[in-house]
C-alpha cells in the first residue's frame, strides 16, 4: 500500500512538473532567460487577437448575438492573461514555495512513519491535473479545429488558392487580404494563442492542487508529532511544531497572494461566460449535436475550474480543523511550560484560504457561483 501511494505521488509530481515546465516556472536559478520568460512570451500572443476581438465587439455592439460571442471570448482571454500576470508578478513567491515545500515534502515521503499518513489521499489529487488538461484541451481545440476542417475540405475539392479562416471573430485595425503575409501572421498568432491558453490554464490550475496537497501533508505531520507528546521530549517537539507551523502559515500566505486575484476573477467571470454561451444557444434557430456537446464541455470546464479551487481549499480547512482537535487531545495540559506555545497554536483560526481577503475559498464559494449561474440562466430564458 505504501509503495503504491509513493508511485502515485511520483506520477502526480511528474505530471505537475511537466505542465509547469512548459510555462517556465519549474526552473533552476541558472536556467536560460528564454525559459524563464515563457509566460511573458505566451502573453505576447494575446496582444493582437485581443485588440481584434475587442474591435469586433465594439463594431457589433448593436448585434446582441455577435456582441455576446465576442464578449465571452474577451473574458476567456482576460482570465488566462490574469493567471499568467499573477505568476509573473509573484515569481519570487512561486520560487520560494518550490524551494521550501518540495524538499520538505520529499523528506516526509521518504520517512516510513510519515509516508502513508501524508499520501493517504494522493490518488484523488493526482487525478485533477489530467482531468483539467483534457477538458481545457477539448474546449480550446473545439475552436481551433474549424479552420483546419475548412482547409481539408478545400484540399479535398482541390480549390485554389486555399482560404485560411481565422479562429476567432475579429476586426483587426489593419485589414489584410486572404493569403497575404499579414493575414497569415494573424492566422498563426491565433493558433499560438490557443496553445498558450491550453498551457497556462492546465498548468497553473493544476499547480494549485499540488500546493494544497503539500500543505495538507505538512499539517498531518505536525498533528502526528503533537499527538505523541510526552514528558521526556515535549518541549523539543512543541518547539519544532511551532516552527513548522510558522512555515506553513507563510506558505499559505504566499499561495493566497498568488492565487487570490485569479480565484476572485474566475469566480465572477465564469457565471457571466456561462450565461453568455447559454444566451447564444437560446437564440439559435437550430442547435447541432456537435455544438451541444461542445457547449457541455465548455460549461463543464467553467464549473470544474471553480470547483477545483473550492474543493482544494475545503480540504485544507478540514485538515486544519483536525489539527486543532489533535492539539486539544494532546498530553500537554499538565505541563505549564508548554501552555504558552500550545495557546499560540490554538489561537490561530482554522486555515481558510481567501481570495484577496474578500472570498473564502471553500465549497460554499462553488455553491454560490453555481447558484448565481443558475439565476442568470433563468433570467436569460425569461
Amino acid at each position: 500500500m505504501a509503495l503504491d501511494r509513493q508511485l502515485e505521488f511520483v506520477k502526480f509530481r511528474s505530471i505537475i512538473k511537466k505542465l509547469v515546465f512548459i510555462v517556465g516556472l519549474w526552473t533552476k536559478e541558472d536556467s536560460s532567460l528564454f525559459h524563464r520568460s515563457l509566460l511573458a512570451i505566451y502573453l505576447s500572443f494575446f496582444i493582437i487577437p485581443i485588440v481584434g476581438v475587442g474591435n469586433f465587439f465594439i463594431t457589433n455592439i448593436s448585434n446582441i448575438s455577435l456582441a455576446t460571442r465576442s464578449l465571452s471570448t474577451l473574458l476567456g482571454f482576460s482570465t488566462v492573461m490574469i493567471k499568467a500576470t499573477c505568476f509573473i508578478i509573484n515569481r519570487k513567491e512561486v520560487n520560494d514555495l518550490h524551494t521550501v515545500l518540495d524538499p520538505y515534502f520529499d523528506k516526509l515521503v521518504q520517512s516510513p512513519k510519515m509516508s502513508n499518513l501524508v499520501l493517504s489521499n494522493v490518488r484523488t489529487f493526482q487525478r485533477w491535473p489530467t482531468f483539467i488538461t483534457v477538458f481545457v484541451t477539448i474546449v480550446c481545440l473545439s475552436y481551433a479545429i474549424n479552420p483546419i476542417i475548412s482547409i481539408l475540405h478545400q484540399l479535398q475539392r482541390r480549390e485554389w488558392p486555399i482560404k485560411y479562416n481565422l479562429i476567432f471573430l475579429t476586426v483587426y485595425p489593419i485589414k489584410a487580404r486572404h493569403n497575404s503575409l499579414l493575414y497569415n501572421f494573424y492566422f498563426v498568432d491565433e493558433y499560438l494563442l490557443t496553445a498558450s491558453m491550453i498551457f497556462i490554464t492546465s498548468s497553473l490550475d493544476s499547480l494549485f492542487t499540488y500546493y494544497i496537497f503539500q500543505l495538507i501533508g505538512m499539517l498531518r505531520e505536525i498533528s502526528y508529532h503533537i499527538s505523541r507528546v510526552d514528558e521526556k521530549n515535549s518541549e523539543i517537539i512543541i518547539r519544532r511544531c511551532v516552527d513548522k507551523y510558522e512555515i506553513l502559515l507563510q506558505a499559505c500566505g504566499q499561495v493566497q497572494k498568488i492565487y487570490g486575484p485569479i480565484i476572485l476573477w474566475t469566480m465572477n467571470v465564469n457565471a457571466v461566460v456561462l450565461c453568455a454561451a447559454i444566451f447564444q444557444l437560446s437564440h439559435a434557430k437550430t442547435i447541432p449535436v456537435v455544438s451541444l456537446i461542445l457547449f457541455s464541455a465548455h460549461a463543464s470546464l467553467k464549473l470544474i475550474q471553480v470547483y477545483v479551487f473550492a474543493w482544494s481549499g475545503t480540504q485544507l480547512t478540514i485538515e486544519s480543523e483536525k489539527f486543532r482537535d489533535c492539539i486539544y487531545a494532546a498530553n500537554w495540559t499538565e505541563n505549564m511550560r508548554l501552555k504558552a506555545s500550545i495557546i499560540i497554536m490554538l489561537a490561530q483560526k482554522p486555515l481558510i484560504l481567501t481570495a484577496c481577503n474578500i472570498l473564502n475559498v471553500t465549497i460554499d464559494m462553488f455553491v454560490i457561483n453555481t447558484s448565481v449561474s443558475c439565476f442568470l440562466l433563468l433570467k436569460t430564458f425569461e
